[in-house]
């Protein structure tokens, strides 16, 4: 794990998750309470980035044209054709 001068911040919990973060470190012989909010942080990181990907893919694929949709349906069929040849062979 790299080297970094980690920064310390003060945060008030409800009860319960501070009870379920101390199962954690006891259970799964985590070094600090520290390490599993870091860590429930860093997936909190990645699922938010991931919801991000997801809406600006979704609105890329609402704004098209008609046009576009069709055109898309018909590479779609296409592809799906020569798909089911190869796997038929």
């Amino acid at each position: 794990m790299r080297n970094v001068v980690k920064e310390k911040v003060t945060v008030s919990l409800d009860p319960e998750l501070v009870n379920a973060v101390d199962q954690e470190v006891q259970t799964h012989h985590v070094d600090s309470r520290s390490a599993v909010v870091e860590e429930a942080l860093r997936l909190w990181q990645v699922e938010r980035q991931r919801r991000a990907i997801e809406q600006g893919t979704e609105a890329y694929y609402r704004s098209r044209s008609q046009k576009e949709q069709r055109e898309d349906q018909v590479w779609t069929r296409l592809a799906t054709r020569h798909a089911k040849r190869l796997w038929d062979d």
